[in-house]
């Protein structure tokens, strides 16, 4: 009798569907188990703990939490600011605790952030900050706290604010690809890192410009905040730029040193609590426990629908990298959702967003105008909002921005990458039939001639001239005005409110209620809020796309990030050779943004 050879036991479709079925029928009872208990699983007093590390995005990503899994979710920056405003209202929290950890973000939105945390604390709320690995960013932010510990044995690194860009012209030329390109007024400067071996004039003097009145922000707020003289802090800056958490006592920049624990004990201990889990608790499990984000005193509601990193023509368009962004068919959803929805009777479009595709902002812009017809709109600019993020933005009834916003960059740019010598080193050769006398004027193979490149150039003023005329219309504005604060220029909030581009300044509390007011509803009432692109979460991720869907929407929250920073930007582009017809792309973007560093 022969042995009979073991089989491995195979997952057929059948059985595939059955285990999603399972799955789905275990998530829903778990989620049904989460909203039955949502409103007894916090204690009657607590300390609500916000963590604050790394990049900080404008919202969060896709919310995917498994059965049996603990809570977690990076915390956006309009969650931060929905959870400090929760916290001026809920009685059940005793204080609040910013868990900071090199916090990376830009100087507008650590302004929202302090106002936000000063707010909560006129309210009668406490807020305390705990700091783990800081920097200039993270002490900014923790000034504005009622006390400031710092993590025993960490480094604060205060070294001042640097703005900075890379240039690969020649590094791209060593492989046999150089640019050409069509450039509209000398300060529309996205071209640079692609055509030059260094920073132009006026790029130079929007980046020191700008770092000046950012780095005059910093100082003046930390050493007003701290009570300490701006002389103390210039002096940590630029003698000390590293102290250990003990000579920052001294300085009088934190107000403590103590370990995590440590700190955590005491604060269990004051409480009066056992443990410190029945005290402290996390931003994930209060959000899942209320009604987010806010707990509505009305039926009516406003609708924020945010724009955040490239605007792309569609979700595939490779203009984004590896970076998220927002499509026109993203937008169409949201707005379309909004204006059909009876009980929404406003739309506050919060834009954080340097641009991208000139078209696509365009035809955004066209969806947001037809939008504003039927309902109030408002425009909320976050940390930027330039370029064809600023386009957009012309659609809104009044545009908010906050003082150091990042705006204006109104302007196009155009690329014509050719790839001759890299062709000559590799070998490659071909073979060329035409009819027509442009019909291989634009090829990758072959710079532009005298008239391939008027052509390029007259196509890419047709798009700034209709840039022009778009602000000129929006802001009631002579075409010689617009000009004037135009070519590519850069603005922060402040200065682009006294040049017209921006109506007053204010983040997204300001905004949303000045849709209430256009709407004419009760400003004493809080509205209910819808937030859109609405995110989907494990059922529906499952049903459109099964457990793979699951390590994509990882991938795409950030979980996994291969390429960062200008490295990115110039993948994106080369990426973007294959998708445009003869390899040429015309972009309204803004081409860096400064960091706190």
């Amino acid at each position: 009798m022969k042995n009979k050879e073991l089989r491995k036991p195979r997952l057929t479709p059948m059985r595939a569907g059955c285990l999603v079925v399972v799955l789905l029928a275990a998530a829903a009872v778990i989620g049904i188990w989460r909203m039955l208990t949502a409103a007894t699983s916090l204690p009657d007093r607590f300390v609500l703990q916000i963590g604050l590390s790394g990049e900080l995005a404008e919202t969060g990503g896709v919310e995917v939490s498994l059965p049996f899994q603990p809570l977690q979710e990076k915390i956006s920056l309009q969650d931060a600011l929905f959870l400090l405003a929760r916290a001026e209202d809920d009685r059940r929290i005793e204080s609040v605790l910013l868990d900071i950890d090199a916090l990376g973000a830009d100087p507008a939105d650590i302004r929202q952030l302090i106002r936000a945390v000063q707010r909560t604390r006129q309210a009668g709320t406490p807020v305390n900050a705990f700091l783990r690995n800081a920097g200039d960013q993270d002490v900014w932010l923790a000034s504005a706290c009622d006390s400031v510990t710092a993590e025993r044995g960490t480094v604060l690194q205060l070294d001042g604010l640097k703005a900075e860009i890379l240039f690969f012209a020649r590094t791209l030329e060593n492989i046999g690809i150089s640019f050409q390109a069509a450039q509209w007024s000398e300060w529309k400067t996205g071209i640079e890192p692609f055509t030059r071996e260094g920073a132009s004039p006026y790029l130079r003097r929007q980046l020191e410009g700008m770092l000046d009145r950012v780095y005059e922000e910093y100082v003046q707020s930390v050493s007003s905040l701290r009570g300490i003289e701006p002389g103390v802090l210039e002096e940590v800056i630029n003698d000390e730029a590293v102290v250990s958490a003990r000579e920052a006592v001294g300085f009088g920049i934190v107000d403590a040193v103590s370990g995590y624990w440590e700190y955590l004990e005491r604060l269990t201990l004051s409480s009066g609590a056992a443990e410190a889990q029945d005290v402290l608790v996390s931003a994930a499990r209060y959000k899942a426990s209320v009604d987010w984000p806010f707990a509505a005193e009305s039926s009516d509601a406003i609708a924020v629908i945010s724009v955040e990193g490239p605007i792309v023509r569609s979700a595939g368009d490779p203009v984004a990298g590896m970076q998220p962004g927002v499509d026109e068919e993203t937008l169409r959803q949201s707005l379309e959702a909004a204006l059909e929805d009876e009980q929404v009777r406003g739309i506050v479009l919060r834009i954080d967003s340097g641009g991208g595709d000139a078209l696509a902002s365009a035809n955004m812009l066209q969806m947001l105008d037809s939008a504003r017809v039927r309902k109030p709109l408002v425009a909320s600019m976050s940390g930027v909002a330039a370029s064809g993020g600023y386009m957009i933005a012309l659609a809104a009834d009044s545009i908010f921005a906050d003082a150091l916003s990042l705006t204006g960059s109104i302007g196009v740019y155009a690329l014509k990458p050719e790839i001759s010598s890299l062709g000559e080193r590799i070998g490659l050769r071909r073979e060329v039939v035409t009819r027509g006398e442009y019909a291989d004027a634009f090829t990758l193979f072959e710079p532009l001639d005298e008239k391939g490149m008027e052509k390029f150039m007259e196509t890419t003023g047709w798009i700034y001239d209709d840039f022009l005329a778009k602000v000129s219309a929006s802001r009631n504005m002579s075409l010689e005005e617009v000009e004037r604060v135009a070519g590519g220029r850069v603005w922060m909030g402040r200065d682009a409110v006294e040049r017209g581009l921006v109506d007053r300044l204010g983040g997204l509390p300001e905004a949303i209620g000045a849709v209430q007011d256009m709407a004419g509803l009760d400003p004493g009432l809080r509205p209910v809020l819808k937030l859109y692109p609405r995110r989907p979460g494990i059922v529906e991720l499952l049903l459109q796309g099964g457990p793979s869907a699951l390590v994509a929407s990882g991938v795409a929250n950030g979980s996994v990030q291969l390429v960062q920073g200008t490295t990115r930007e110039m993948l994106d582009l080369l990426l973007l050779l294959d998708s445009r017809q003869g390899g040429m792309f015309r972009m309204a973007m803004l081409p860096w943004t400064i960091r706190i560093e």
